[in-house]
């Protein structure tokens, strides 16, 4: 095989042009390096989004500059390369320069089919934004599915390669990697992600209360026996075998007055209520319950009827499978002060002390404060409005029976249930490898 400046003085000694688009594109996509540098993640890495980005000119002249790397490719002797670079797919990604929306889909699309591009898993959903770490285990992936592709292994469009796909990706994300001192690329991830958590996004008080976190949340949380896991979550438990293969609700969109009495009577809630209560908007423990377990994907309403989603089936077949889902649906919206404020009340009541609810009311209000949330008019939030974020966690909470109270009204005390804290560090570990956890 010749060397890059060997090729490209072939190319411009019959089109000098065409040498120098080949020329600043191979710098572009390999930092100045050898063929050894080229793979096929980077290659439609550099073809399908970077061009599209950051290119100068318009899509004409993006294409003309890919042709001419599709050139350099085959002096090289990498055809297969070449042929991505000369795709159609490549022109159409190009060409929509201006609809860049549609560029972007056509993209996704392409590196989905291709097989390489590294599907999220169990273990990690890979970040809009990665560190050092988790770029470099990502390339890593990449490049095993290509070889699994090219030696037909993985063979993308046929029935099951998406699972095996997810196979090769978590063998390369457990096994030990090179010059990482026999540790894992997750194990690397991880400690990456706990750090940037922990110190993100500037608030002094968060870090202070995350930060004895740090350890704990390394070693993955096991949900026990499935019965204990089970009655850990009794209301929901409930609620999921009462609608069974799907229960009507009334012309209102409610429960039935027969589910909500159940509910009152086998969960012990009717002496929480004043008054008697029939309807489900009159039973606010229940109708908490019905929109946390949607909340959390469990549930969803179609035609009049609610019914189980598979997250929901699963639950009521294993009582491990409900506590997993629990968990990675217990925060909130990945990126909003609601999700500020479950963090801060998991963190903690993870330590299962009992804590005061005021104190734990003032700690989210000084975190979402110092994290750079603004209400309108980009006025610093007040009491007034980081209770109402306290409150709706505390009353998931509540109702799912993961946290017990205590004490006279304005001296009251907050305590996680005997198990729960356990589940809590779990939301809070899956929050950390599937939720937008952006490097400090």
């Amino acid at each position: 095989m010749q060397s890059v400046e060997q090729a490209l003085a072939a190319i411009g000694r019959v089109e000098p042009d065409v040498a120098e688009d080949a020329r600043a594109a191979w710098e572009w996509l390999t930092g100045g390096s050898g063929p050894e540098a080229v793979t096929q993640w980077r290659l439609q890495r550099f073809c399908w989004q970077e061009m599209t980005d950051s290119w100068p000119g318009d899509g004409r002249g993006r294409w003309r500059a890919v042709q001419a790397l599709a050139a350099l490719l085959d002096a090289l002797g990498l055809q297969r390369y070449a042929a991505i670079a000369r795709s159609e797919t490549t022109r159409q990604v190009l060409l929509s320069w201006e609809a860049p929306d549609r560029g972007r889909g056509l993209a996704r699309r392409a590196s989905q089919r291709s097989g390489i591009d590294p599907p999220d898993t169990e273990l990690l959903t890979w970040g809009p934004v990665m560190g050092p770490a988790e770029g470099k285990a990502l390339e890593q992936v990449a490049d095993r599915l290509e070889l699994a592709v090219a030696v037909g292994d993985l063979q993308p469009g046929t029935r099951g390669w998406r699972d095996q796909q997810a196979e090769i990706t978590v063998g390369v994300l457990t096994s030990p990697g090179p010059g990482l001192a026999g540790r894992t690329p997750y194990e690397e991830i991880l400690d990456e992600r706990l750090y940037s958590w922990v110190r993100g996004p500037g608030s002094t008080t968060r870090s202070g209360l995350l930060a004895p976190l740090e350890i704990r949340l390394r070693q993955p949380i096991d949900p026990g026996m499935a019965a204990p896991a089970r009655a850990l979550l009794r209301p929901l438990d409930w609620l999921l075998t009462e609608i069974g293969e799907g229960l009507a609700l009334t012309a209102a969109g409610y429960l039935p007055p027969r589910s909500v009495a159940r509910a009152l009577d086998e969960l012990s809630w009717r002496d929480e209520l004043i008054g008697p209560a029939t309807r489900e908007v009159d039973a606010y423990p229940v109708l908490v319950l019905r929109e946390t377990a949607t909340r959390l994907g469990l549930i969803r309403r179609r035609a009049g009827r609610l019914l189980l989603t598979p997250s929901g089936r699963s639950g009521v077949a294993d009582g491990r499978a409900l506590w997993m889902e629990v968990a990675a649906g217990l925060v909130g919206p990945e990126q909003s002060a609601l999700a500020v404020a479950w963090e801060v009340v998991l963190a903690v009541l993870e330590s299962g002390d009992s804590v005061s609810e005021e104190d734990v009311r003032g700690l989210v209000q000084a975190v979402v404060t110092e994290s750079g949330w603004r209400m309108a008019g980009r006025r610093q939030p007040s009491e007034s409005d980081t209770g109402p974020l306290f409150f709706a966690v505390l009353r998931e909470l509540r109702w799912l029976e993961l946290v017990q109270e205590s004490g006279a009204l304005l001296d009251r005390q907050l305590q996680a249930r005997p198990g729960a804290a356990d589940l809590f560090r779990a939301a809070l570990r899956h929050r950390v490898l599937h939720r937008d956890v952006l490097p400090s």
